[in-house]
């Protein structure tokens, strides 16, 4: 359990995974069992063991399978010519009187950024993992890679962002994508170590971005099977004038939009209180009704069914106020917390029942 944000969110652990793992894009790219577990919330309490174990086995497959190659420049003496000499390097040493010439040549090689990456995650996973067959799979995939030729060097950003994934290895993609989410997991708690704590469970900014992310993975995943469209949208105000006066106008931007079955709710996400004391009566702040009241007038203008709006906020130590339903110019608009103080179960219902205002999860 952590404390981050405006007003002393508490956060527990568990909550951050599930966050993590929604806010992704990985389960779009799993299948099977492990895609489905995953959904139904079966691996809730240790999503860290269950992704590292995946991270293992497909890591493990994928070096059967034969890793991707890329080619590295070497610069050495060598007794034997390869490549290209370097005739200045060569006289500069003077490696002639030895025998040897100074060579510059490219070498094919597997320790590329991405397997060094998933190296250095593996062995985190295995000191981080709860299940001891977990942590031996991870440890035991971590030295067959380096056996086979990757360096346990943790690469910058710039080296993986140049990565390039070709037809035949965009399985390493995904690997990519889970190694990354396991090392998010991997986070350790608020004390001294050799690893920092992630941007993500220390800046407000990111924890906000997480959860709205977060939100609408959650019903994109759960609603999208069932024929609901789920997504950010963004749209200029319905506003007529001069383009020049017309450019200062702030485009409306909705966190969440869920649509389908003639009904659509707009879903507005705060990582923060949404209810504050005015003379010494609780109320929900001004600026988050005035803004979802015109998200929704605007998205209704435009939408033929029924139109509902939510404002999702995370609840903080001591709120003053409750879930709300209050119509606004034939409106239903719902107001919902969802406690991240909760383990993930409790979240998955919390969210489950956001959405009901019309839309069952």
């Amino acid at each position: 359990m952590f404390v981050a944000g405006e007003g002393a969110t508490r956060i527990d652990v568990r909550s951050v995974w599930f966050l993590l793992l929604y806010a992704s894009d990985l389960l779009e790219k799993l299948t099977g069992e492990t895609r489905e577990h995953l959904l139904r919330g079966e691996r809730d309490n240790d999503l860290l063991d269950a992704l590292a174990d995946v991270l293992a086995s497909r890591v493990e497959r994928r070096i059967r399978t034969m890793l991707a190659r890329g080619y590295r420049r070497r610069v050495e003496p060598l007794t034997r010519v390869r490549g290209r000499i370097d005739h200045l390097g060569t006289a500069r040493g003077q490696l002639m009187q030895s025998g040897r010439v100074l060579c510059r040549y490219d070498e094919q090689t597997v320790d590329l950024p991405r397997y060094r990456s998933m190296l250095v995650t593996l062995r985190r996973a295995s000191r981080r993992a709860v299940s001891v067959d977990v942590r031996r799979r991870c440890l035991t995939t971590a030295q067959i890679l380096e056996r086979s030729g990757v360096s346990p060097v943790d690469p910058t950003p710039a080296q993986l962002s140049k990565e390039q994934f070709g037809h035949f290895d965009a399985e390493d993609r995904t690997l990519l994508a889970l190694s990354a989410l396991v090392r998010d997991m991997c986070a350790p708690e608020h004390s001294p170590g050799e690893a920092e704590l992630p941007a993500i469970l220390r800046d407000e900014h990111a924890l906000r971005r997480l959860f709205e992310q977060a939100v609408r993975g959650f019903y994109r995943h759960h609603l999208g099977p069932r024929g609901y469209s789920v997504r950010a949208e963004r749209r200029p105000w319905p506003a007529t004038g001069d383009p020049a006066d017309l450019a200062f106008l702030p485009n409306l931007n909705a966190d969440v939009v869920i649509r389908g079955h003639g009904e659509q709710v707009i879903l507005e996400c705060k990582f923060a209180p949404i209810f504050t004391h005015h003379q010494g009566k609780a109320m929900i702040k001004p600026g988050y009704v005035r803004q979802l009241v015109s998200y929704a007038s605007v998205f209704r203008g435009e939408f033929a069914g029924a139109t509902h709006a939510v404002l999702l906020g995370a609840r903080v130590d001591s709120s003053p106020g409750r879930d709300l339903d209050i119509v606004i110019d034939g409106i239903l608009f719902a107001v919902r917390q969802v406690d991240l103080a909760a383990g993930p179960a409790e979240i998955r219902t919390a969210l489950a029942a956001a959405a009901s205002v019309r839309a069952d999860v």
